[in-house]
């Protein structure tokens, strides 16, 4: 898969989960710090996380389309997960045991994807 392609797939990954947790919030809010989503403030967070994830990656789509540079947003976007995977890991106390694991895991593994491809665009 060439770069440009990863770079699309990270941009779609990113508006689809945005997406889910303005659309679901306790749905996909509930995937990441479980029942907790069902209170309405973890709603709004919810939303808000996704409004910014459907940004990022509706601008890294964009730029790629009209092939401009998108590493700027990727890098934006690999910043995003580092901190999610931070604050999963302050919270992993009021996380079940597999989201304990799990959700920094995925978000670093995300990150990780934006840091290489913003990386070998450069190169």
């Amino acid at each position: 898969m060439d770069i440009e392609t990863r770079a699309n797939v990270l941009g779609a990954l990113r508006l689809g989960i945005g997406a889910s947790l303005v659309v679901a919030p306790r749905f996909a809010g509930g995937i990441w710090i479980g029942p907790a989503a069902d209170h309405p403030g973890a709603r709004v967070l919810a939303r808000a996380l996704g409004a910014r994830d459907v940004l990022v990656g509706a601008k890294i789509l964009q730029a790629g389309q009209d092939k401009k540079d998108v590493g700027d947003w990727l890098k934006l976007g690999y910043g995003f997960d580092a901190a999610s995977a931070l604050a999963s890991i302050v919270a992993s106390k009021h996380l079940s045991p597999a989201r304990r694991i799990a959700m920094p895991l995925i978000a670093a593994a995300v990150g990780a994807m934006g840091f290489a491809v913003a990386n070998a665009r450069r190169g």
